[in-house]
């Protein structure tokens, strides 16, 4: 094999590796993006549900309830703030500790928490 055919090949080669690179650079910048964007909506969740306090602590006790039609019947303007949120809804449901321990770092952070409550049961002696 010629010093030339082979200086190609390893330049073919490297130009592969260095697109497969570029491709998996790309890819995990949209999931970091997607994240970020799930970041914000949640913080939007909280935000809005200051002003549904019973609604906010109903979907705490039960998260499925984002899915349940007879609550949102009851709170519409909840159903409104999901449906533009499809991926937040089902972060929700699915792994609601990832949106809800927000509450549970305000709680103790602002000093709003009581010893007895069994969220904060490993910090009391």
């Amino acid at each position: 094999m010629s010093t030339k055919t082979l200086n190609s090949k390893i330049l073919c080669a490297a130009a592969l590796l260095l697109a497969g690179m570029f491709l998996a650079l790309a890819t995990e910048s949209h999931a970091w993006s997607d994240d970020r964007r799930l970041r914000n909506q949640i913080a939007q969740y909280h935000v809005f549900m200051e002003e549904h306090p019973k609604a906010s602590t109903q979907i705490r006790e039960n998260p499925q309830l984002v899915y349940d039609g007879k609550f949102l019947k009851k709170h519409s303007e909840v159903e409104r703030f999901l449906k533009a949120r499809p991926e937040l809804r089902q972060e929700i449901a699915r792994r609601p500790g990832q949106v809800f321990v927000w509450y549970d770092r305000d709680d103790y952070r602002y000093g709003r928490y009581n010893r007895d409550d069994r969220r904060f049961g490993w910090w009391s002696h």
